[in-house]
């Protein structure tokens, strides 16, 4: 997984999921559960409602899955 392609997919602003090689995956429903740090970052941060905190390194991220077109306000 390249940090231009977790981009693209945070830019649409629909809930994702992340798979990782080991079989687990990690749920985004919205672009706040998700960050990426500044520059040439190899990790992606994904965060819980109960407050944890996944650091993910984007080499072992093997696909996302979502629905394209943006996300109603209905």
């Amino acid at each position: 997984m390249t940090r231009k392609q977790l981009e693209a997919v945070i830019s649409e602003s629909v809930p994702f999921t992340v798979q990782l090689a080991d079989g687990r995956s990690y749920k985004v429903p919205l672009s706040d559960y998700i960050s990426l740090p500044p520059k040439n970052a190899t990790v992606a941060v994904v965060y819980e409602d109960d407050g944890t905190v996944h650091v993910l390194p984007l080499l072992t991220m093997t696909g996302l899955t979502y629905r394209t077109g943006k996300r109603s306000s209905a």
